[in-house]
């Protein structure tokens, strides 16, 4: 399986989600602050990167784990995807696509925006770090019920 986390950017939430899929940052507990910041793609996706897959990783069972940003066009981009896939011969059940949009709470879009789209990484980046801290529960929990989905697909039960 492909593994896809999606948001808005791609610079928040979605690597996040994705290192805890990865097991870079703990499930157990909330990270600090460094270990957020220290995340590959964390605060550093501009938007002339929306729509790039970034590939992040194999998980522990296999999977291909990316992050992509695709601001408010997710369902056109999935479906890009989706007939991509049929043109190259692959199947489209072997991707999962995985919205992260729904973890993101208002420090995050603050943040995020100053940050990502004004510029203002000094002010930005401290606030969407905090939101991060704050929504790691929602996105821990998120990241288990991918890892159930996932475990539905190699049973064979698409």
């Amino acid at each position: 399986m492909k593994v896809i986390y999606h948001c808005y950017g791609g610079s928040h939430a979605s690597p996040v989600a994705a290192a805890i899929h990865l097991q870079t940052l703990p499930a157990d507990r909330i990270p600090t602050k460094e270990e957020i910041l220290a995340l590959q793609l964390f605060d550093r996706v501009s938007p002339a990167m929306y729509g790039t897959l970034f590939p992040l990783g194999l998980d522990n069972q296999g999977n291909e784990v990316f992050v992509l940003g695709a601001r408010n066009d997710a369902e056109i981009l999935l479906k890009v995807l989706k007939g991509v896939t049929r043109m190259i011969g692959e199947d489209y059940q072997d991707y999962l696509f995985v919205d992260v949009k729904p973890c993101i709470n208002i420090w995050m879009r603050i943040g995020g925006f100053l940050s990502r789209a004004v510029g203002l990484i000094r002010l930005g980046r401290p606030l969407v770090t905090w939101g991060v801290r704050k929504a790691y529960p929602a996105l821990v929990g998120l990241v288990e019920q991918t890892h159930s989905r996932l475990s539905h697909y190699k049973d064979g039960s698409r």
